[in-house]
């Protein structure tokens, strides 16, 4: 595996954004199997912490799925070509309404884990944890 800095100042590259991406996906596989244990989240503190961290990311994923379907549009003007040989304006504008989607999905799901980011704020165990 190579390893890389997360900058969001870049530099930029085709190389560097497919690594990015490949490294939010196994984030989100390595949190899976840190969360189902109590190993992993052993404290309301810590769940409270990744519920805000999660809010976070899904609030920024407006602005990225927005970028991605910008970037689709402008190579739809351009000289892009299907392997499947289908329709390209066609393929672009089903994608675009695809993300658009995804951008409403993603809104819903930053402001359900706003509130349980908020809910279980003060959540804490109790001394000696007898429950």
């Amino acid at each position: 595996m190579t390893e890389f800095r997360l900058n969001p100042d870049g530099p930029h590259s085709d190389d560097y954004t497919r690594h990015v991406a490949q490294a939010f996906a196994e984030s989100v596989r390595v949190l899976n199997y840190a969360t189902r244990t109590s190993d992993g989240m052993p404290e309301p503190a810590t769940l409270n912490s990744v519920l805000g961290d999660l809010r976070t990311g899904m609030h920024r994923m407006d602005q990225l799925l927005r970028q991605v379907r910008q970037r689709l549009s402008d190579f739809g003007q351009g000289d892009l070509v299907d392997s499947r040989e289908r329709d390209v304006d066609e393929v672009v504008g089903w994608a675009r309404v695809s993300i658009a989607e995804a951008l409403d999905r993603a809104s819903s799901c930053a402001a359900h884990l706003d509130r349980a980011f908020n809910d279980t704020s003060g959540l804490y165990l109790r001394d000696g944890g007898d429950g």
